[in-house]
């Protein structure tokens, strides 16, 4: 303990002197080589290091920001060139950005690499504002001693999850359930995919955002019959959990307990190899469609960059599919401490390297890569949207459709989204 605390101290008793070095460094630069990106993915450093390497005529600089959307409007001694992060779509920071267009017209990039949906959610008035880089999935994962029990090998819709699970539960002679397949609650973020799947619509609008009531009506009221009609009660729910499901989701599904587990693709391809070996999944599925999570990562230029240039050479060697390929070979070979799956933490926006490339890396992906028709992407929604969806949608869709005396008083979303802002802003 004593030695980690002196190592802490150490660190920061060192940080004006890495910050006395970063700004000597930047000084002596010629101020046109220099492409500052604002981000929160730590990846980029790593790609940053490779980009200087491999040419000399540009230095990119990462300057780490928690949130960059939060960062508008920038100070003028701190302006970025390039901005990486999520949530840069919204109203209030989109108008920060230069558009894209003439990266496609000179044939730096080409709008049949990349997902289409995820290009047109980049795109303002015809116009290319942002640049889409990577995003993840929702998933089902099982124990593979249990795969004669899931028939699909690739999705799986919200039926065949009740269904299925439904066909694992088992009780004793005193009634008292000894495994139970899957509860909606022991992940609630999967409600919300739910919510989202049976055209919640969630969009950002005043005062906050805007969704399809009689979507969110169905979801509860779906939710609510799963959980009485398939599993008995709430309550029977939340005691067989805090019996028996109080570890990592991975371990949960092998242990017999229970049959699925709720997941996302960066937290599952980020487990060691070892700890999949056991375990299979399968895409959640609706209608033909596979909503993509919310936490989409885009980059874009800074409308006041002082080194567009620059800028547009960083994004032109990044966006292409043979330097992805390179990068994550890159990351695989030096066997990074912070590891993050794919390509900044997700699958890449372009469609050929998770096809060609992703599952040499990740194996687990061979015949599971999904295909452009299936995606369903979010729409524009506030950049405070994580704290917003466990803060008010979230809760409000576990109570509803965990409550079924007809004299309960629960707050609708409209209320609770006014209390929200009330507190927040």
């Amino acid at each position: 303990m004593k030695r980690k605390l002196r190592k802490r101290f150490i660190f920061i008793l060192c940080l004006p002197f890495i910050a006395a070095g970063v700004f000597l460094f930047l000084s002596l630069q010629p101020k046109e080589t220099i492409v500052i990106i604002w981000t929160d993915q730590s990846c980029f450093a790593s790609y940053a290091e490779l980009f200087n390497t491999t040419q000399e005529n540009y230095k990119v600089v990462i300057k780490y920001k928690e949130n960059p959307a939060e960062d508008f409007p920038a100070d003028n001694g701190e302006q970025p060139d390039i901005v990486i992060g999520a949530w840069l779509k919204n109203e209030k920071v989109r108008k920060n950005f230069m558009p894209l267009d003439f990266l496609f017209k000179n044939e730096n990039l080409y709008a049949k690499d990349f997902y289409p949906q995820l290009l047109d959610l980049g795109n303002m008035q015809k116009k290319q504002y942002l640049l889409p880089v990577s995003f993840n999935l929702p998933a089902i994962i099982f124990s593979k001693e249990n795969e004669k029990l899931v028939e699909d090998s690739f999705v799986l819709s919200i039926n065949q999850i009740r269904d299925v699970a439904a066909s694992f539960n088992k009780r004793n002679n005193k009634n008292v359930y000894t495994s139970m397949g899957f509860s909606p609650a022991w992940n609630a973020d999967f409600m919300y995919v739910v919510s989202k799947l049976f055209g919640a619509n969630y969009t950002e609008a005043p005062p906050l955002f805007s969704f399809n009531k009689e979507s969110i009506e169905k979801t509860i009221e779906y939710l609510k019959n799963w959980t009485y009609e398939i599993n008995g009660l709430p309550k029977t729910e939340d005691e067989f959990q805090f019996k028996y499901l109080y570890g990592p989701v991975y371990q949960l599904v092998t242990s017999g307990k229970c049959l699925f587990g709720y997941t996302k693709t960066d937290y599952l391809f980020n487990l060691p190899q070892d700890r999949l070996q056991n375990i299979d999944f399968r895409w959640i599925e609706q209608d033909k469609r596979i909503a993509v999570s919310d936490k989409l990562i885009y980059m874009g230029i800074y409308s006041a960059s002082k080194n567009v240039k620059g800028a547009v050479a960083f994004i032109s060697w990044f966006l292409n599919e043979e330097t992805q390929n390179i990068l994550m070979e890159r990351a695989a070979e030096q066997n990074l401490t912070i590891s993050t799956f794919g390509i900044s933490g997700g699958f890449s926006s372009l469609k050929t390297v998770n096809e060609k490339y992703l599952t040499k890396f990740y194996p687990q992906l061979y015949g599971h890569v999904p295909t452009a028709e299936f995606l369903s992407v979010p729409n524009i929604l506030p950049v405070r949207w994580e704290d917003i969806k466990q803060q008010v949608i979230i809760p409000y869709l576990k109570e509803a459709s965990r409550t079924i005396e007809p004299d309960a008083e629960i707050k609708d979303l409209e209320t609770r989204m006014k209390y929200w802002l009330k507190q927040n802003y």
